[in-house]
């Protein structure tokens, strides 16, 4: 493959070397690029901003929809103070159970977005009157979306290093492919002379066209397996519209 394929296959990835500082700048845009991490972000500020306004009122409490009610049922339970959170209930552990399918965790997501969540903020029912939480219950969850953001960037990373070092290996199979495909391509071609000019039988040469086929169906098979490894990275580190490209 030539250069212009090859940027055209990186479309917007700053680079696709596996080399520390290729990987750097892969793993800088996967986590500044990262719609998680930004609304984490944005969630935190707003939390912050509103305990600052609470304490300057001398207010106790703080209405919990500050932070989305996705993102509240994702951090799971506030832990009682001094006391640690139960294991596997944190906001990694959440998110990694949606993404391995956990019927349990997605059903109750789906139900605290609906029509409860709408109804409560709404004071359609006798949640609304316990919507409010202290001050210091509300500094908790954001320490544990503070915690929660820094294991996320650092999945981030390992998955983003993951990527590379599995798109390089695809990439130098598709390459050792396309080599091996070109050479038995002009092998078949020479036998196909002798096979014209009546040195050889139908069998063989059936034979060797078959051989000829399986190598290439094998280079296709690497090309494919190349370009699942380059959409992985893209997803990472690019938006689902740009790793389309």
């Amino acid at each position: 493959m030539n250069d212009d394929m090859w940027r055209l296959l990186k479309g917007g990835l700053p680079c696709l070397e596996t080399s520390s500082v290729c990987l750097q700048q892969l793993q800088d845009k996967a986590i500044a690029q990262s719609p998680l991490l930004k609304e984490i972000d944005t969630r935190i500020a707003e939390a912050n901003s509103h305990i600052n306004e609470a304490k300057a009122g001398n207010k106790k409490s703080i209405q919990l929809a500050i932070l989305t009610p996705g993102l509240q049922y994702l951090l799971g339970p506030t832990p009682v103070a001094g006391q640690p959170q139960p294991a596997g209930t944190g906001l990694i552990d959440n998110i990694l159970g949606i993404f391995s399918g956990k019927t349990s965790l997605i059903n109750g997501l789906l139900s605290v977005i609906g029509v409860p969540f709408f109804q409560g903020t709404q004071g359609g029912n006798a949640d609304a009157q316990r919507n409010a939480i202290a001050i210091s219950d509300i500094q908790v969850k954001v320490a544990e979306l503070q915690r929660s953001r820094a294991q996320l960037a650092d999945t981030i990373r390992d998955k983003t290093a993951e990527s590379l070092i599995s798109f390089d290996e695809a990439r130098t199979d598709f390459q050792t492919s396309q080599v091996v495909g070109s050479r038995a391509i002009d092998q078949f071609k020479v036998f196909e002379l002798r096979y014209v000019r009546g040195n050889s039988d139908t069998e063989t040469y059936l034979t060797r066209q078959n051989t000829l086929d399986n190598q290439k169906a094998q280079t296709y098979r690497a090309w494919a397996k190349m370009r699942r490894s380059l959409f992985t990275i893209k997803l990472l580190v690019l938006s689902v519209k740009d790793a389309e490209i």
